[in-house]
C-alpha cells in the first residue's frame, strides 16, 4: 500500500509545480492597468451630434481608444452646466447633455470615470439662488452616471474608488455646500471616508491615483479659467491625508493649461482644456502600470476653431465656436509628447526614471 501512494504523491507535486508558474504569469498580466486622463472634456454643453465638431471628437476619442484604457478619467467640467434657473432646468439639461456625453463614450467603447467640477455645480460664482441648487446638481450628475466601484454614501459628495489590478483610483468631490455657499474643499464625512479607503485599500496596491477638479498648490499656467484651488493648499487635511497614504499622482484640471509639480512625494498634474475656444491646446495623460512600475506620458495637440459662437444656457459671450477641426499636420504626425516619467517601486523603495519634458524641470 505504501508503494502505491508514492506515484500519487509525485503526480500531485508535479501538477502543482506545473500549474503554479502559469498562475503567477496570469496574475502579473492581470496587474497591468492602462488609463487615460482628460479633465474639462468638453467644458461646454455640446449636443450630440454637433456636425462641425464630430470629426474632431471622433479623431480624439479614437486616439484615446488606441491606448486600450481600462478607464477614461475626466476630472470634472464635462459640460458648461449653467442650468441654474430652477431645479427643473438642472434636471432637464442634465438629461440632455449628460446623456449626449455618455453616448459618445459608448460609441467609442470607453469606460468613463468622471468627477464633479465647478461646471457640474452651475459654474462659479455661486450667489444664493445658485448655491442652494447644489443638492440638485449633484443628484442630477449621480443619476446619469453609472459610477464604477464603491461609492461614498453621503448625499453631500459624489466620490468613489476603483481598485483595478495594482492601481487604486480615487475620485473626490471638491465642492462642499454649507453656510449658503460653495466651498472648494474636501472635509467632514467625505474626508473620513477617503482616509478609510486609503488606509484599507492603499496597502493592497502598488500605485494610488487620485483625481479631483482643482489643483491643490503652486501657480499653474491658466487659459480662460477662474483658477479655483482647493482651500488650504498643502496645509489642507485633504492633502495631508494623501501625503500620509503615499499617493503617487493627483490629476486635476480647471486651469485649461498644462503644469506639473511635485510636493510631498505626490505629482500634481494640471491638464486638459475646454473645447471650441481659440488658442487652446488639448492635453491628456496616459498611464500604464505593470507589477513594479507606472509609466506616465502627457500628450498635446492644437485645435483649428472658427465660425460663430454656439448657444449655451446663461453663458453669454466667450462661448465655444461652432467649427472645430484637428489640423492636418496633427493627424499625420499624431499628438506631441510633452513629458514622460516612470515611477518604479521595488525593495529599495521608489525611484523616478526616464523623466523628460514637463517632468524633468
Amino acid at each position: 500500500m505504501q508503494r502505491s501512494i508514492v506515484p500519487v504523491l509525485l503526480s500531485v507535486l508535479l501538477s502543482v509545480f506545473v500549474v503554479t508558474p502559469s498562475t503567477v504569469v496570469l496574475g502579473q498580466e492581470e496587474e497591468r492597468v492602462t488609463f487615460v486622463s482628460s479633465p474639462d472634456f468638453f467644458n461646454f454643453d455640446v449636443p450630440n451630434p454637433m456636425p462641425e465638431w464630430e470629426d474632431a471628437i471622433d479623431w480624439y476619442l479614437t486616439q484615446v481608444k488606441a491606448e486600450d484604457p481600462d478607464y477614461f478619467l475626466v476630472a470634472g467640467d464635462l459640460v458648461d452646466g449653467r442650468w441654474h434657473n430652477m431645479e427643473e432646468s438642472v434636471e432637464h439639461m442634465g438629461l440632455v447633455y449628460y446623456e449626449d456625453w455618455k453616448r459618445r463614450m459608448d460609441e467609442h467603447d470607453l469606460n468613463p470615470m468622471p468627477a464633479i467640477g465647478d461646471h457640474e455645480m452651475g459654474d462659479d460664482p455661486w450667489p444664493d439662488d445658485k448655491a442652494k441648487l447644489a443638492p440638485t446638481f449633484k443628484e442630477t450628475f449621480r443619476r446619469h452616471f453609472n459610477l464604477p466601484g464603491e461609492q461614498y454614501q453621503g448625499d453631500e459628495a459624489v466620490a468613489y474608488y476603483v481598485r483595478e489590478g495594482n492601481v487604486l483610483f480615487l475620485t473626490v468631490d471638491e465642492y462642499e455646500y454649507r453656510d449658503g455657499d460653495i466651498h472648494t474643499t474636501v472635509s467632514n464625512g467625505q474626508l473620513e471616508w477617503i482616509e478609510t479607503v486609503l488606509d484599507e485599500q492603499g496597502p493592497k496596491v502598488d500605485f494610488i491615483v487620485v483625481q479631483g477638479h482643482n489643483p491643490v498648490f503652486g501657480n499653474p499656467e491658466a487659459t480662460s479659467s477662474s483658477q479655483l484651488m482647493v482651500d488650504g493648499g498643502r496645509d489642507s487635511e485633504f492633502w495631508q491625508v494623501m501625503k500620509e497614504a503615499g499617493v503617487d499622482l493627483y490629476l486635476c484640471g480647471e486651469f485649461h493649461a498644462l503644469t506639473t509639480n511635485k510636493a510631498d512625494g505626490i505629482w500634481q498634474v494640471v491638464h486638459g482644456t475646454s473645447w471650441g475656444r481659440k488658442g487652446h491646446i488639448q492635453s491628456y495623460l496616459v498611464g500604464k502600470s505593470s507589477p513594479d512600475r507606472l509609466e506616465v506620458s502627457i500628450h498635446t495637440f492644437p485645435f483649428d476653431v472658427k465660425g460663430e459662437q454656439i448657444w449655451n444656457m446663461n453663458k453669454g459671450a466667450n462661448g465655444p465656436y461652432d467649427v472645430v477641426r484637428i489640423p492636418k499636420s496633427t493627424r499625420q504626425n499624431k499628438p506631441d509628447t510633452a513629458g514622460t516619467i516612470t515611477i518604479k517601486k521595488d525593495g529599495d523603495g521608489e525611484k523616478q526614471v526616464n523623466r523628460t519634458g514637463l517632468f524633468d524641470k
